[in-house]
């Protein structure tokens, strides 16, 4: 139910990555939309067959699986996605190597620490907390190894791998529920979600086995990249956590103030919104960025300003269009179903799809800024939008109740959109004149 891994993560992803997931044709935005519509129907079998409060468990365990490979990554990714282009096998192995070695070694502690924090207080004794530690650990591994693989033009592979850790596990769960009563939990859910991804890294050694992965293993830490490249990564690394902050800080919030049971209504509704935004994403923003960038570096930005002109009509018609027909299909199913298991917020549903179509522009014009190479604001609205996100969120959710998270989510989207539009513009004349400038000389 959380964002694709290339969308929670999109600072990591330089423009050449980009280019290059693109490339991967329609096997890739097929596997794509089967990992939307599995995901999609998670959320309608786990209210309808385990409730609300084990849908809300589930929220926030998405969203701490979310969270962690940004919270751990320290912005590293960014840097490795883009330095593996061009290299041989035996580099990349040894580059990722070192990557891998952070990673580890910071969930090794993050890990220590926990266990720590549960001896001290009581809290996470529960089994099932040691299944999402599992997810958390292999998650963030997963990320790690994905990023490189679409850096170096294996985007297929790349995409396959994320569809078996990430959904292929989800209709059969779903069938075995059904018809199995006693595997109708989160555990069995949890569990299926592991299995799913120690075959994904299988699948990767099947794929990468001709590469000298075991002769690179012995290969020294280059202690010297680590140190270098954590001293320029704080940006991305905060941007990072905004993005990842933008997807699921809002649910932590419900279940501080509303409890698990409301916390499951609202992941509920935001899985819904939710697939409108990856579509979004992989149909319009991720394709916007290539024709984005080779127009900006035109000598005028004629083509560039029509090209924007163009995404920004697109992205308002398709994304109001599937708003539209998302919102009428999900009230017919919780309107007619016989069961009446399904939460039924219309006034919330509505406020969530409104907040998806302008989180789609906000996103359209963050790829926008990325074209024109300002990465620094970037990642400031990234920031902000989570400091946003959780003033909106605490004020409104504790004034209106659950419904005061459609509004926080509305308004926070809104205020991005206009602060990310106001600064494309200012880009676009300053870049303007500057050009004239250089021309005049």
């Amino acid at each position: 139910m959380g964002p694709e891994p290339e969308t929670v993560t999109g600072a990591a992803s330089s423009r050449g990555v980009l280019r290059r997931v693109m490339a991967g044709g329609g096997l890739n935005l097929m596997l794509r939309a089967l990992t939307l519509g599995f995901r999609f129907g998670l959320s309608f079998y786990i209210v309808a067959f385990l409730g609300l409060e084990a849908a809300g468990i589930y929220g926030l365990a998405a969203g701490a699986v979310g969270v962690a490979p940004a919270a751990i990554g320290w912005g590293l990714n960014y840097f490795t996605a883009r330095e593996v282009v061009g290299r041989t096998p035996d580099k990349v192995v040894a580059l990722v190597k070192s990557r891998l070695f952070v990673t580890l070694v910071s969930l090794t502690l993050g890990s220590l620490g926990l266990a720590a924090f549960g001896l001290a207080t009581g809290n996470f004794t529960d089994p099932i907390f040691l299944l999402i530690l599992v997810l958390l650990w292999l998650e963030t591994i997963a990320l790690d190894l994905y990023l490189p693989l679409i850096g170096l033009e294996l985007a297929t592979q790349a995409n396959v791998i994320v569809f078996v850790r990430s959904a292929v596990w989800v209709p059969v769960i779903i069938v075995l529920g059904i018809y199995v009563p006693a595997l109708r939990t989160l555990e069995a859910l949890f569990v299926a979600w592991i299995v799913c991804h120690l075959l994904s890294l299988v699948l990767m050694g099947f794929f990468l086995r001709r590469w000298p992965v075991m002769a690179e293993l012995n290969a020294p830490i280059d202690r010297n990249w680590i140190a270098a490249r954590l001293r320029q990564s704080w940006y991305i690394y905060f941007s990072d956590l905004g993005i990842v902050g933008l997807a699921f800080l809002d649910r932590y919030i419900v279940n501080w103030i509303l409890g698990i049971g409301a916390t499951g209504v609202y992941t509920f509704y935001w899985s819904i919104a939710n697939a409108l935004q990856t579509m979004m994403q992989t149909a319009v923003v991720q394709l916007a960025l290539p024709r984005l960038l080779k127009s900006f570096r035109e000598p005028t930005l004629d083509n560039w300003q029509r090209a924007l002109r163009g995404e920004i009509v697109k992205t308002g018609i398709l994304a109001t269009s599937l708003a539209a027909a998302i919102f009428v299909a999900v009230e017919i199913v919780i309107r007619f179903d016989p069961g009446g298991r399904f939460p039924h917020y219309t006034g919330l549903l509505a406020l969530m799809m409104i907040a998806a179509v302008a989180r789609a522009g906000s996103d359209l014009l963050n790829t926008t800024i990325t074209s024109t190479g300002r990465d620094r604001y970037y990642a400031i609205t990234n920031v902000a939008g989570v400091a946003m996100t959780l003033g909106f969120g605490i004020f409104f959710i504790s004034e209106f109740g659950l419904i005061g998270s459609g509004l926080s989510a509305l308004v926070t989207a809104t205020l991005l959109v206009i602060a990310r539009a106001a600064y494309v513009r200012r880009v676009y004349r300053l870049e303007v004149a500057q050009r004239q400038a250089a021309t005049a000389k």
